[in-house]
């Protein structure tokens, strides 16, 4: 998964700015200004692109290493062309974004979703082991999980359906029912929604066939029962 964000738009108007013979460009290089404890405005560079380095208390950036790197624009002189807008290169911890105009000062920082080097990204975690990785809640309309070896075998005439005894005795010596993570390997690593609904299933179906089993046998005995008592009657 990649995400597009200001990254790209930053780094375009970095290399435009830089390399045009426009009056933005001085020289091949952006220098950079030694500012660590000097706080930004957004009216700090009007019409102009500003590289600075910066110590995190400074820019009020959250706790990750003493320094960043900060990049900093604004079109126009004043609110009437558009926001001012800064991105801070972290030390460890990736791409922050704020925006901010004179009437309302600078909006809070935000982290920029970026890849890393494995091709991972991560909300709220900085080292992201999936694709993607997020601490806190997730909405959404519609979640597609591809699963493979749908438990559609259980209803095979070959599938050793075990007998409920044989699943008590399984409950009583393990705690949980067969083929079902244990409490504690869930709390370590969480589960897979492809793999658990095919195991919450699994089981449905096997109910399902124990169901039917005893369905067939209550009827029995309802029939012999009404045969004993007709019997009975005579």
């Amino acid at each position: 998964m990649r995400f597009k964000s200001f990254l790209t738009s930053g780094i375009i108007l970095f290399l435009l700015l830089t390399c045009s013979s426009t009056p933005f460009a001085q020289s091949a290089n952006l220098t950079v200004e030694d500012s660590r404890d000097v706080s930004t405005l957004p009216t700090s560079f009007p019409r102009m692109l500003k590289a600075s380095f910066k110590r995190n208390t400074s820019l009020g950036l959250p706790a990750d290493g003493n320094y960043s790197t900060l990049l900093s624009l604004r079109g126009w002189s004043d609110d009437s062309g558009g926001p001012a807008h800064e991105l801070a290169f972290s030390q460890s911890r990736g791409l922050y974004y704020r925006s901010g105009t004179t009437t309302n000062g600078w909006s809070a920082w935000r982290r920029v979703l970026v890849e890393n080097i494995s091709g991972n990204v991560g909300i709220g975690i900085d080292v992201p082991q999936e694709k993607l990785s997020v601490n806190g809640n997730i909405r959404a309309k519609e979640i597609k999980v591809e699963a493979a070896n749908w438990p559609d075998y259980v209803f095979t005439s070959d599938y050793e359906l075990q007998s409920l005894k044989e699943v008590e005795n399984y409950i009583k010596k393990y705690g949980h029912l067969p083929h079902v993570p244990k409490a504690d390997e869930v709390d370590a690593n969480g589960i897979s929604l492809g793999e658990m609904n095919k195991i919450l299933l699994q089981k449905i179906e096997e109910l399902t066939l124990h169901l039917i089993e005893k369905d067939k046998r209550v009827t029995y005995l309802e029939e012999r029962m009404l045969r004993l008592e007709n019997h009975a009657d005579k």
